[in-house]
């Protein structure tokens, strides 16, 4: 089998700086949209050369001084779709909790490695701009959807190791994360692409987004090579440093089966990492009930608990 060639071969180079700009157009300015919370939004927070800025959403808790601890939050869309302003996170702000949101590259935009890079890129931007907009360095954890579950995962156990092309300035900054949540996430595509070759149902819903993310359709030779390389689960068995991790799939998934969870959880516990998993019964894909209080108010306990150090043991737990 030939070696997987990634954009990363190419040389990192430096970004061409805004020339001739009145800078109160670049400036992030604070306003109150959301409850609890005062946001800038759509702060560039980096470039690749040929490339739009990669931006974020940042909203601080409206109280208090900080610094804040801090979810990074890749949002779903199969891929090829979604907006940073999507998630269940809207509560967290009003809980203490800040929150930057991720304007990643879609499919249709960026292969893999990169979107798992930008994901990287958010992490250290916390914590290189952290005293301008009061987040704690100290106190970071991921949080992904679907899709942006699977990049979340992805990049929590690669120690900032993507293969993707880093942005110069910020390479420096550490890109470990305390803690991570995943709903309804893919730990291993390989399988995923294998019940999509039988079932068309499946391939209609996810194979636009694997054929894209990856550059390569299905059924070809070499996609199994760079899903292996992408496996959150390969990534975990060798991985120098584990985050906490709290998952939540609903068990009538018909996108990703709750296997995928299920395999991760034990993946990880394999290591002696920490992992929770809920498994909410009946629930599809990217349901409503995953922004529900019985989902995100355990979920709000758990990431205090992990910045805290002192999480109780892994649990098991079924979500009515």
């Amino acid at each position: 089998m030939k070696p997987i060639q990634f954009s990363a071969a190419l040389p990192e180079v430096d970004v061409i700086p805004y020339t001739v700009v009145d800078p109160r157009l670049v400036e992030p300015v604070a306003v109150q949209v959301l409850d609890g919370a005062t946001s800038y939004l759509n702060v560039a927070i980096g470039m690749h050369s040929g490339w739009r800025p990669l931006r974020v959403d940042v909203h601080q808790p409206a109280g208090g001084d900080g610094p804040f601890p801090v979810v990074v939050y890749a949002h779903g869309g199969a891929f090829v779709g979604g907006v940073k302003e999507m998630g269940p996170w809207g509560s967290l702000p009003s809980r203490g909790i800040a929150v930057v949101s991720v304007e990643y590259r879609l499919a249709g935009e960026a292969r893999y490695p990169e979107t798992v890079e930008d994901i990287v890129t958010a992490v250290r931007w916390v914590r290189a701009h952290a005293g301008a907009f009061r987040l704690d360095p100290e106190r970071v954890a991921g949080w992904g959807s679907s899709a942006g579950g699977y990049l979340m995962g992805r990049a929590a156990v690669g120690a900032g190791d993507t293969g993707g092309r880093r942005i110069p300035e910020l390479a420096g900054y550490s890109a470990e994360l305390d803690a991570v949540v995943l709903h309804y996430a893919a730990s291993d595509l390989s399988d995923i692409v294998a019940l999509a070759k039988s079932d068309p149902a499946l391939k209609d819903r996810v194979g636009p987004g694997i054929d894209l993310i990856y550059g390569r359709d299905l059924h070809a030779d070499d996609l199994p090579a760079i899903i292996e390389h992408g496996s959150v689960l390969r990534a975990v068995a060798t991985a120098a440093r584990l985050p906490a991790f709290l998952l939540a799939h609903g068990d009538a998934d018909r996108t990703v089966p709750v296997e995928q969870s299920i395999q991760l959880r034990d993946a990880v516990r394999a290591r002696g990492g920490y992992c929770g998993l809920t498994i909410v019964p009946g629930q599809d894909h990217a349901t409503a009930v995953f922004a529900e209080p019985e989902i995100v108010e355990p979920t709000i306990e758990f990431l205090f608990a992990a910045w805290a150090g002192q999480l109780p043991p892994a649990t098991d737990g079924v979500r009515s």
